[in-house]
């Protein structure tokens, strides 16, 4: 049943492949002119293609991104078959100019006319041929054929077992499995065809009984990163040759399915029903977008769910984790909680509640191999923003933010609530999730977007505060919200942060455990958990010692997992309450808040953990070890007592202040105790740290006379500028040059995030919103750009299509810009200028381009009508002058006025600009009819036979 691919490119697991400029593949209401193939059985259009969830309801409910899959199954592990079978992938891509002659492109017009019992005419062809692949089961419950066979009461001296591992060595030698999926379109229609050849698994039939629990995972179908458009039925057990069910073919013969990828149902309609079934009419709007892009990734009370590689682009979207409240619950259904103007109240009563959603793109060239190479891994997108926090650092400009709707730009997002006690959470499979992309794909399909807008308005920074941000490493030295460093080594439970104070602001419980480390002159973090919002439960996680891990516990004494181990094996968030918990990396686990925003970011390092918290300042003045040193961003440290220590406090001064800090015994810990375990047993209230201080003067003294850590230290610490005191005290207390490396990290992410996220963009002033092009005449502007940082801005052409443009700097921050169109150009037209200040932050101005291309032969008219409207340009219709139809004007008309007008005869009677009074201009004679009026038409300066209209006098 599979076509013969003879002229098929072989390509590896997430190669993408960008298509020629032509007909875009049509995927639902999804195109694009890329794909990316996956050794595992499926093809992704949207550039993102992850593997196959484990858990089956969630395959089959919501898929990430746009994938056409004929057999998509669950990755193997590494140590499971993964050696012993090699994919074996091609691809063969078809065009109607090229391959419409070939036998491939002819069966692929039967198969579907036979389908669809009407012609088609296909425009383009994409055959993905999977062969000798062999799907594995999933990780916990691997089959061991030998096993099974002595698991057996099989008689030994019949020969039974040897029987067994015979049929179990010749099953896995016959294993094969080939499959197929072409994917073609018309102008209208989309299909699929999913062919299949012979599947065998490398298990005997005698093991596969229906009461296996063994379950094999795996889709058939398409989605549009909404809905499964379509899914075949496959068993989810593999009792083969059954599975797949591919009829007509049975009983795993080969077989064929087709598939209809592209929507029937009229997309106006479709965004007009959207719209109408949304039920708010109060639109707060959201304007608190970071940035740029490098500020998206930083800022953690944004989370990535969606990554898009096409073309020459690469765009990443975000969402805000914590909600505005559009419309409150009354009467019965409202919540009791009090003070009514407090936040977490606000919330509890909240029936509509309003997230931005924001969405970025840079460059492929702008970003570099590294991050181009996210699109083709099968990442989590926590993981591929950690590569991204990475890599942005070190680059000298970043991606901009979307203003502009037909580029995917990020729109406001509503979370409906029908009863308070409904959590206030925005997952990936909810239903509001799933209503919002379609909303958004139906209306930008319908070419709608300026309807969507209108309940979903487009997001933008107009109002962005970036987040205030504690730091904390080593053994320990803080960096408070307030960016005030010191050093702290108490030994016992303390606050972080707490926000008893203020009762109007929500819970905030940041507590952390320390312990003596290395030569016992000093301690480190070893525990933190966290109780916020609108939770009933707190998280705590503890670093393990003998595992080198960090084991997550819930305040009910749950234990989640440990990042090394369950929680790395997860492909997507663990949500627990309204914290979503992520694991970058294995030594890293972020858990963020979803009801107020507050993130924490703890991270293994050499015997101790790094600590990171942010979160949203405004009208909160939360205290403790990182929180604001007073009631307000004034210096001094505030003793839990009131008083207030001096800036310049000395280490031994502020001892006495971080102990201030320290849980008492009549208030609840979140930390997670052992068996047995107390807090009695964490804490030491005689332990007295050394000091870095007395060393200042004395560093071989600090490390005890080992000179050599000593020079191997400075060489690391050397970088940390004002902190290198503190960097080589982690080095001498940790004995070991890998603290002092951790410690330089630290301060290098600490300084660089502080920068960025302080830094604010260039602007743009004295822009106009558009440009008005008359014909191929240039157009000249005259702009400046300033910063409100002080820096000096450059300016550059991020994007021109459809003429060129020229930047020359001026004076005190000024630009001039002459665009020059290209000479009767009838394609799309696009202008973006780019500004970025020093730090690397961007932004984007995108003039609407008006055309009027009527040339001397016609005006144009404003108010006429548009001939050719986008989001970038906007080309008038033309008035054209007597004599003149067309487009442009580029069509001539002869009228004839008088009743003796004479039909040419022959070419010699068609004398180009001969001047002939019976006719409105100077072109060509023509005839007339008696009681009509005659009229020629034909594109000026053209010799060419002339069309003949006739209008009837009155």
């Amino acid at each position: 049943m599979l076509l013969p691919t003879v002229n098929a490119t072989n390509i590896t697991d997430h190669d993408i492949v960008h298509a020629p400029r032509g007909v875009p593949f049509l995927i639902g209401s999804h195109e694009s002119s890329s794909f990316q193939v996956s050794n595992y059985g499926a093809i992704s259009f949207s550039g993102y293609l992850r593997y196959l969830p484990y858990n089956s309801i969630t395959a089959k409910v919501n898929f990430p991104g746009v994938v056409v899959a004929p057999y998509w199954f669950v990755k193997p592990t590494p140590h499971y078959y993964r050696s012993d079978w090699t994919p074996n992938v091609s691809y063969e891509l078809l065009n109607s100019r090229n391959h419409s002659s070939s036998s491939n492109w002819r069966a692929v017009k039967q198969i579907i006319e036979q389908e669809i019992r009407s012609e088609f005419n296909p425009q383009t062809a994409l055959i993905v041929t999977w062969r000798i692949l062999t799907p594995s089961l999933p990780y916990w419950n691997r089959f061991n054929c030998s096993i099974k066979c002595y698991s057996r009461s099989w008689n030994q001296t019949n020969g039974y077992i040897s029987l067994c591992l015979g049929m179990c060595s010749q099953a896995k030698a016959n294993a094969s499995i080939e499959f197929q999926a072409v994917v073609t379109r018309n102008e209208t229609h989309s299909y699929a065809i999913f062919n299949y050849g012979d599947f065998r698994l490398p298990v005997p039939r005698i093991f596969n009984l229906s009461s296996q629990k063994w379950d094999l995972t795996a889709f058939s179908g398409f989605t549009d990163n909404i809905f499964v458009r379509k899914e075949l039925k496959f068993s989810l057990r593999p009792d083969w040759p059954e599975l797949p069910n591919l009829s007509p073919g049975r009983l795993g013969r080969p077989g064929r399915h087709v598939l209809q990828l592209s929507i029937e149902q009229n997309g106006t309609s479709e965004c007009g029903s959207w719209i109408a079934n949304q039920s708010s009419s109060d639109s707060p709007g959201c304007s608190d977008c970071p940035f740029d892009f490098r500020t998206a990734v930083l800022d953690r009370r944004y989370s990535p769910y969606e990554l898009e590689c096409s073309g020459n682009s690469i765009r990443m979207c975000f969402r805000n984790t914590s909600y505005q409240c559009a419309q409150s619950f009354t009467g019965s259904s409202a919540s009791g909680c009090k003070p009514q103007n407090s936040r977490r109240c606000e919330l509890k009563n909240c029936r509509q509640l309003v997230s931005t959603r924001c969405c970025y793109r840079m460059s492929s060239a702008a970003a570099g191999s590294e991050i181009s190479q996210l699109c083709r891994r099968s990442y989590p997108l926590w993981h591929a923003r950690a590569v991204m926090r990475r890599i942005l650092f070190s680059m000298s400009t970043t991606g901009h933010l979307i203003s502009r709707s037909s580029d995917g730009a990020g729109h406001v997002r509503y979370f409906y609530r029908n009863s308070t006690n409904d959590s206030i959470q925005f997952g990936f499979g909810s239903p509001q999730y799933q209503s919002e992309l379609y909303g958004l794909r139906v209306c930008s399909a319908a070419g709608m977007m300026a309807a969507y807008s209108t309940v979903r308005p487009m997001c933008t920074s107009e109002n962005y505060l970036p987040p205030a941000g504690g730091f904390n490493r080593g053994d320990p030295h803080l960096s408070t919200l307030s960016n005030r460093t010191y050093t702290f080594n108490g030994h016992c439970e303390y606050h972080l942060l707490t926000s008893d104070r203020w009762p109007d602001s929500p819970m905030l419980r940041l507590q952390a455990r320390t312990a003596p480390v290395g030569g016992g002159a000093a301690t480190a973090f070893v525990g933190v958990a966290l109780k916020s919002g609108l939770n009933e439960l707190a998280m705590s996680v503890t670093r393990n010692e003998s595992s080198d891990d960090l084991d997550v516990f819930s305040s009910d004494g749950r234990r989640i997992g440990s990042v090394r181990d369950e929680l790395a094996a997860l492909s997507n968030a663990t949500r627990l309450d309204s914290y979503r918990l992520e694991v970058p990396d294995n030594r890293t686990i972020d858990i963020v808040d979803e009801s107020t925003g507050v993130s924490v970011t703890v991270t293994m390092e050499t015997s101790s953990l790094r600590v990171g918290v942010q979160l949203d300042l405004s009208g909160k003045y939360p205290s403790g070890l990182d929180g604001l040193l007073g009631n307000s961003y004034s210096s001094g440290f505030r003793l839990r007592n009131g008083s207030v220590l001096p800036a310049g406090s000395s280490e031994r001064q502020l001892f006495e202040f971080g102990n201030s800090w320290r849980l008492n015994s009549s208030e609840p810990s979140y930390l997670h105790y052992p068996a047995g375990k107390g807090r009695a047993d964490f804490c030491d209230l005689s332990f007295v740290p050394a000091f870095a201080e007395d060393f200042k003067n004395n560093m071989l003294a600090l490390f005890g006379g080992n000179a050599e850590l000593k020079n191997a230290s400075e060489e690391v610490c050397r970088s940390s500028g004002s902190s290198y005191l503190t960097c080589m005290f982690d080095a001498a207390q940790l004995r070991s040059v890998a603290a002092a490396q951790d410690a330089a990290v630290a301060i290098r992410d600490e300084t660089r995030t502080r920068v960025v996220l302080a830094n604010r963009p260039p602007q743009f002033m004295s822009v106009p919103s558009q440009l008005r092009v008359n014909d191929s005449n240039s157009v000249s502007v005259t702009f400046s750009v300033t910063d409100p940082d002080g820096a000096s801005p450059n300016v550059t052409v991020l994007e021109a299509v459809g003429g060129t443009a020229k930047l020359e700097a001026g004076a005190s921050g000024s630009w001039q810009l002459v665009w020059q169109p290209v000479d009767n150009w009838r394609g799309d037209i696009k202008l973006q200028l780019v500004a970025v200040d020093e730090v690397g932050a961007v932004t984007v101005w995108t003039p609407r381009i008006v055309v009027c291309d009527c040339g001397s032969r016609g005006s144009c008219c404003p108010h006429c009508g548009i001939a050719d409207d986008t989001a970038y340009y906007h080309r008038e219709e033309c008035k054209c002058d007597l004599g003149f139809t067309g487009p442009q004007c580029e069509q001539a008309v002869k009228i004839c006025l008088t009743s003796d007008c004479q039909e040419p005869q022959d070419k010699g009677d068609e004398e180009d600009g001969r001047v002939d009074d019976r006719w409105s201009g100077v072109f060509k004679v023509g005839r007339s009819v008696h009681g009509e009026h005659s009229i020629f038409i034909a594109p000026v300066g053209a010799v060419t036979s002339l069309v003949l209209l006739s209008v009837r006098l009155n």
